[in-house]
């Protein structure tokens, strides 16, 4: 069974961790990783997938907006991005796409204690318009997340708002229809908590301008479904080592047919394999700071005006070393176990410098010239 099979069927898939910021994050059991930094998930998703992309220069004037989030999780990405659609007044039309293989985490991500509630309860709003039906429709997963959700254990991590909201929720469900529920479900927020936000017509948000569909499949297999030419895409899968599935080259390949001209495709991971493959797919690649200016992760685009921090001679240098040796997954359809032992192989054959050795030859070089 592989990661993707355990995510489905382990009941102890993950644990809520309280991060630095006051979000709540996750740790997952069965791929022994975190979905967050815990310095703070929330200030983690402004910072590397937000920020960057500079929204109201780059894309505030377009019309229609197509996002492309993969590996939503409990959403601080598409959260981060949906606060400054709203903080800038967006006028246009926004499409988000979601593609996450745990459904369960997705229909909890609007009821987590994330920092955007408090000022914008339009996010979880919107959230829970979209996908709330399968939250009362779905018995069993229902179950589950009501126990997630209204377990005394979990009460700190859980927005206080709803807490009792969902109490409410299970006496509804026995003498309502699941669709009567759910728009009594959002009746009760939006009076409650957007309303009086939009009574001044500066304030107000056009919910009909949001559409918001999730996929809950292998991203593999979604991606290669998909036809839109989106703007921006947010790759934030776990560790390459750990899920080399999402990070290989004909996954890159994938991406590439679906961006715009002036999409920009964002990532955590400074991985240079990672760079290698997005270069070899077409993109123009790009280093991401931080607020600290610590770097931070990838920004790729067909656009290289959007990519303000090019790949330097070092960066460059190491794509070409044995840690720039990037995974292949021919058909879209290898185990994680498949991709990392024909990288390996690969690697082994290439007779390439090693990373470290490329490093020190680096350093010496420097002081040379220095």
């Amino acid at each position: 069974m592989n990661n993707e099979e355990k995510l489905n069927n382990n009941s102890q898939r993950y644990k809520f961790i309280s991060t630095n910021d006051g979000s709540v994050g996750l740790y997952n059991y069965i791929v022994d990783d975190i979905y967050h930094s815990i310095y703070g998930a929330r200030e983690e998703a402004e910072d590397k997938f937000v920020r960057p992309l500079e929204f109201k220069k780059n894309f505030s004037n377009k019309d229609n907006l197509k996002i492309l989030d993969i590996c939503y999780g409990i959403g601080y990405n598409s959260k981060a991005l949906l606060k400054k659609i709203i903080q800038t007044k967006y006028k246009g039309k926004v499409s988000l796409d979601i593609v996450e293989i745990d459904k369960e985490l997705v229909l909890l991500s609007p009821f987590v204690k994330d920092g955007f509630f408090k000022l914008y309860p339009e996010i979880s709003y919107l959230l829970l318009h979209s996908f709330g039906q399968e939250l009362v429709s779905n018995e069993p997963l229902y179950n589950d997340l009501h126990r997630v959700l209204t377990s005394d254990d979990n009460k700190k991590y859980i927005e206080p708002f709803y807490r009792p909201l969902i109490k409410k929720l299970k006496k509804w469900r026995y003498i309502n229809t699941s669709r009567r529920t759910m728009k009594a479900f959002l009746h009760n927020i939006y009076y409650h908590c957007i309303s009086q936000r939009n009574k001044k017509p500066y304030k107000c948000l056009k919910l009909n301008n949001f559409s918001i569909k999730t996929y809950f499949e292998d991203a593999r297999v979604v991606v290669q479904s998909l036809s839109n030419q989106y703007d921006i895409i947010f790759l934030d899968a776990f560790t390459p080592s750990k899920l080399p599935t999402l990070w290989s080259l004909e996954f890159f390949r994938e991406l590439y047919r679906l961006a715009s001209d002036n999409c920009m495709l964002l990532t955590y991971s400074n991985s240079a394999s990672v760079r290698h493959a997005m270069i070899e797919s077409g993109f123009t690649v790009g280093k991401l700071f931080d607020k600290c200016g610590r770097h931070c992760g990838t920004a790729a685009s067909k656009n290289p005006e959007l990519i303000k921090n090019k790949l330097d001679e070092y960066d460059l240098g190491l794509i070409k070393t044995n840690a720039g040796v990037y995974y292949r997954d021919k058909n879209l359809n290898q185990t994680p176990e498949e991709i990392l032992e024909e990288q390996k192989t690969r690697k082994l054959s290439s007779n390439l410098e090693s990373s470290s050795h490329y490093i020190k030859r680096y350093k010496k070089e420097l002081e040379h010239h220095a």
